[in-house]
């Protein structure tokens, strides 16, 4: 008898022998990308227990994920058509094969005959579309911020440490949902700006530049509570969902561990079932947004400029700017502040393309001819003027000038004797 392999834990390096290991072509196709918001080009359903013995390790492996396909249809054809599981149709397991992109290995421990893992299906939308057909009756949110505080031991948090409900979040955003969810990173702005005295405040200013800021319409405050009865015992769990600036609570879930072992498994459960209200809720017609809360360029206060006198109108710029985080922001205001001494700087909106206001003698021309100096270019996108760097080597763009006038013409030539002066004025 062959001596048993110990159980090891998941890593990268494992999960990429093991789809070394397999020959099915869908063990290639890349882990699903989490990096956005709800929407992607696959369908995912992740966090699918598979526990399989067999002969060999690659036949327990391959099993295990026809049971995860198996397991995994339903939950997507529940979700796209707002229906229960359970009248999702039977296919057989070739069918739903056809219908799988990928499998995504999210920790995974083997031996020699036993495969035990935690697996994500990445589903084929064309392919899903065309199985469902008129069935898909899904409502698609716009993007909505999504706020998960944290309330553990009576000490709130939301960005500011380390926010373990907000990492199950950014888990689960891979998942097949009808809601957009935009989460924050949670860098250095976010914790000025997302706080949780932000989440139970009111006032519309703010909330509107924050909603601005990431290019969202609206926001969710998926709030979880943790009550431990003693140190290493029991944790029972509060999750509310809440939605808008005045935090309407939608649904409140009551969840419950032996252990801190059980945490994270208690954490996800959580997010599956708010994110299911929110569903709810969208459905239902609740997840509206006030109209004039999010905002697309915030107009232009008639105020005096922070730095230098007013500019004349024709003298002022909008530039778009490609901001994914702070710290670009900062970069292109300073840019933009530094090429002239005379120049004027406001920013109008913020997001993930922010715009800014630009205010020199000269206007556009003198604009585009100081920054083509320092390297950089204005680009005509549509309606914006988009900041760009100018390539190596590039020529200086002409600036843009008034319309040509007609050169001056050449005095006639001198006569070779000149007349005579003129007889002065007689002044009485």
């Amino acid at each position: 008898m062959k001596p048993v392999l110990p159980f090891l834990a998941a890593a990268g390096l494992l999960t990429a022998i093991a789809v070394a290991q397999q020959s099915t072509p869908k063990a290639q196709v890349p882990a699903i990308d989490r990096s956005g918001g709800g929407s992607s080009s696959a369908y995912a359903v992740g966090g699918i227990a598979v526990d399989v013995t067999a002969k060999t390790v690659d036949d327990a492996r391959r099993a295990a994920w026809t049971s995860a396909q198996r397991q995994a249809w339903p939950l997507l054809w529940a979700r796209l058509t707002g229906r229960d599981e359970a009248e999702a149709p039977r296919l057989a397991d070739g069918q739903i094969d056809a219908m799988v992109a990928g499998i995504e290995s999210q920790g995974e421990q083997f031996s020699e005959t036993r495969y035990i893992a935690k697996l994500g299906v990445v589903f084929d939308r064309s392919r899903v579309a065309e199985r469902l057909g008129g069935d898909i009756s899904l409502l698609q949110s716009p993007p909505m911020l999504l706020l998960p505080p944290l309330i553990d031991g009576g000490a709130g948090n939301l960005f500011q440490t380390r926010n373990v409900w907000a990492d199950a979040w950014a888990r689960f955003r891979g998942n097949v949902t009808p809601i957009d969810y935009v989460l924050p990173t949670g860098g250095a702005a976010d914790n000025l700006w997302l706080t949780m005295w932000q989440t139970n405040r009111r006032e519309r200013s703010g909330w509107r530049q924050i909603i601005t800021r990431f290019d969202t319409v609206d926001v969710l405050v998926a709030e979880a509570r943790l009550t431990r009865s003693f140190p290493g015992g029991p944790i029972s769990a509060l999750f509310i969902a809440r939605h808008g600036p005045d935090g309407v609570e939608l649904a409140r879930i009551t969840l419950r561990t032996p252990n801190e072992a059980g945490l994270p498994a208690l954490l996800e459960d959580g997010v599956r079932r708010v994110d299911t209200a929110y569903a709810n809720a969208l459905r239902a017609g609740q997840l509206r947004a006030e109209p004039d809360l999010a905002i697309d360029i915030a107009p232009i206060i008639d105020a005096e400029p922070l730095i230098g006198l007013a500019m004349p109108d024709d003298d002022l710029v909008i530039v778009a700017v490609v901001t994914p985080d702070s710290a670009s922001l900062a970069a292109a205001e300073r840019l933009l502040g530094g090429i002239s001494g005379d120049i004027v700087v406001r920013q109008l909106a913020l997001g993930g393309t922010s715009r800014i206001e630009v205010a020199m003698p000269g206007g556009e021309a003198a604009l585009i001819e100081a920054l083509s100096k320092a390297g950089w270019g204005l680009e005509r996108v549509d309606e914006d003027l988009a900041l760009r760097r100018l390539p190596p080597g590039s020529a200086v763009p002409a600036p843009i000038t008034a319309p040509a006038v007609a050169p001056r013409p050449a005095p006639p030539p001198r006569p070779a004797t000149p007349p005579a002066a003129p007889t002065p004025p007689t002044i009485d």
